[in-house]
């Protein structure tokens, strides 16, 4: 007998009720196949994965940050780097940066290649995401799961050359060998797993550290039970700061640019957050209650003819870990707004896990195991993750950068310098714009009106300290002021390329034309194109004369 029968209309089935127990009986045939091939479709959904993840990796234009990486990991050698984060211009941890050199030793130079490391850690994380809800419900809901998450902003992540997609793979990680280290398997491995999964998180970013929350609390529960503390798993746990230690004085550094930072913590910006580490899937969440709700509608009326299946135990302290994950955002919040005063929602990526995992698990249980739920998570869920691809693929160097390199061109005949406002699409034109354009482009630094306009000036300080590797146009503001009375400015509404550029949050970095406004510099418009500006910039003898603009169809 199937789970599917356990239903029986006492009066005339309708049309949709049939359809239901139809749906249902092979719904019940795949999560039999599910359960006993699900090394087969693990590997298939990997390959579907790694195939699509490898063709955004090889398309997508390096944005501002990732710009970051491609030149930090380019430094002659591994001291150079060292010296580079010691600037504190880039507050990624060492390791990250070597892992990143071996990619690009080992596969060549290339945005692919600079990206395999995230795309391997987000894949870890969804085959850790597998197993850990497998293990308490069924191979189905375990894809489901893994699905769930990568319809999340981990899927953005995951070909992005920065160490957020490292971190949910050693996050999740270091979830699983948990769980089994509290149930006494597999010790010492286990511990060796989770003490190594830990250190292998704050050794990609600092603010991993996070990660140790939730295990630290679902510990907790576990004492709370146990009433004795496991002292072997306490050790791992806390043995994971280690790589800390060795990494200080960059630290230190790095900590210098948590003042004046562009992005700080705020209550009001958690929800926020969790829009933007969680976007598309609320829809498929919505779409799975929706569907929850007309299977319980059209069960209405059918009486039970056996009891329903004993489920998994799922212990408390393992609820508590998906709680914990699913709560760092605000976690995340609190900790900064009395430490570092620096904070973005990719902090706290492994968010994700949390909300992946306890969405297959409800929904695991309020259908008491069924498997129809289960096929129309992963169903979605798929199609949620194909549409994310298609929507990815037009974007290009040419799409982002070639209609802005035509614009820069058409519009100035002179050889005159061309500064652009953003530094963000600064980075991006000065890479990928041709040659005879790219040589043309400036940025003007200026950390104290960076400071005085917009509240922040990392970003200029940044460019400034990481020149020496960068080796771009970045001049002294002033200095340029003062040695160039004439030159255009190239100011853009918008970011050319990274998250921002998806509207998850819009920060100002456009201080220059405010600056030279106050400083009655001559600004005329030559061009206008959407919310792409040219102006030519002059300097005006009589310091009284007002500032002119000169609008030309």
């Amino acid at each position: 007998m199937t789970k599917a029968d356990e239903i029986v209309p006492v009066g005339d089935q309708g049309a949709l009720t049939r359809l239901l127990r139809w749906l249902e009986r092979r719904a019940d045939v795949w999560q039999s196949q599910c359960d006993r091939h699900y090394p087969v479709l693990l590997a298939m959904i990997s390959t579907l994965y790694f195939s699509t993840t490898s063709l955004l990796a090889v398309r997508k234009p390096m944005w501002n940050d990732e710009l970051f990486t491609y030149f930090i990991v380019q430094a002659t050698t591994p001291a150079s780097i060292w010296d580079a984060l010691y600037t504190g211009a880039d507050q990624n941890p060492y390791p990250f940066y070597l892992l990143t050199r071996l990619s690009l030793a080992v596969f060549g130079v290339s945005e692919w290649a600079l990206r395999f490391p995230e795309m391997v850690g987000v894949w870890m994380a969804a085959v850790c995401l597998f197993h850990l809800v497998k293990s308490r419900s069924s191979a189905l809901y375990g894809f489901a799961a893994m699905m769930c998450l990568l319809v999340t902003n981990a899927q953005f992540y995951s070909y992005e050359a920065r160490p957020y997609g490292l971190v949910l793979g050693f996050a999740a990680m270091a979830w699983v060998c948990w769980a089994v280290a509290a149930e006494g398997r597999g010790r010492p491995w286990s511990l060796i797993g989770v003490w190594g999964s830990l250190s292998a998180a704050v050794g990609s970013h600092y603010y991993a550290v996070f990660v140790f929350v939730p295990l630290g609390i679902a510990e907790c529960v576990r004492l709370y039970h146990n009433r004795r503390p496991d002292w072997s798993l306490w050790a791992a746990i806390v043995g994971g700061l280690l790589p800390l230690a060795f990494l200080w004085p960059l630290i230190q550094q790095a900590r210098g640019y948590s003042r004046g930072f562009w992005a700080t913590p705020s209550w009001k910006g958690i929800p926020d957050t969790y829009s933007t580490l969680l976007m598309p899937a609320p829809l498929l969440f919505m779409l799975l209650l929706i569907t929850a709700g007309v299977v319980a509608y059209l069960q209405q009326g059918g009486r039970a003819r056996t009891p329903a299946p004993a489920l998994p135990l799922i212990p408390d302290h393992e609820w508590a870990a998906a709680l914990a994950f699913a709560a760092l955002p605000v976690i995340g919040v609190a900790v900064t707004l009395c430490t570092t005063g620096a904070f973005t929602p990719r902090y706290v990526l492994p968010t994700v896990l949390g909300i992946s995992a306890l969405v297959a698990l409800t929904l695991f249980r309020l259908c008491n195991g069924r498997a129809l739920l289960g096929v129309v998570g992963v169903v979605i869920a798929a199609v949620g993750f194909v549409m994310l691809t298609v929507r990815a693929l037009p974007y290009t160097a040419a799409s982002a950068v070639g209609p802005v390199a035509e614009f820069l061109t058409v519009s100035t005949t002179d050889e005159l310098p061309i500064v652009v406002s953003d530094p963000h699409n600064f980075m991006m034109l000065a890479h990928y714009a041709p040659r005879d354009l790219s040589s043309r482009l400036v940025y003007l630094a200026d950390p104290e009106a960076s400071l005085r306009h917009m509240g922040h000036d990392t970003m200029d300080r940044g460019l400034v300290d990481l020149n020496p590797w960068f080796r771009m146009n970045v001049k002294e503001s002033r200095e340029f002021q003062q040695s160039c009375g004439r030159f255009v400015l190239y100011v853009h509404g918008g970011f050319l390329g990274g998250p921002l550029a998806n509207g998850l949050s819009v920060p100002d970095f456009n201080w220059l034309l405010s600056d030279l406004i106050l400083r009655e510099w001559h600004l005329e418009l030559l061009r206008r194109k959407e919310n792409h500006l040219l102006f030519l910039v002059t300097r005006v003898p009589d310091e009284g004369q007002k500032v002119r603009r000169m609008v030309q169809p």
